[in-house]
């Protein structure tokens, strides 16, 4: 699939381009593989997305969490009962 703006990759993945920066600065979605700059020497250039790769991964963050969230809850109703 041919790379996207932040703008088309904001409304496609359904997120603010805030939130598509935040993502990028904070790791979840990895350099090369779900983004890459226009420019690559110019680290002002315009972002590039791959959308299928950036699905890939936030479906895979949340499927990560959703599982957490899963135990947790399971530890939460013992330490109930234990009471």
């Amino acid at each position: 699939m041919k790379p996207v703006s932040q703008r088309d990759a904001a409304k496609k993945l359904g997120v603010s381009e805030r939130t598509l920066y935040r993502l990028r600065s904070d790791g979840t979605l990895p350099a090369g593989k779900c983004w890459r700059r226009k420019i690559p020497q110019n680290c002002n250039s315009h972002v590039l997305y791959d959308i299928p790769a950036c699905i890939a991964v936030l479906s895979g963050v949340a499927r990560a969490k959703y599982m957490e969230q899963d135990q947790l809850a399971a530890t939460r109703r013992k330490e109930i009962a234990l009471s």
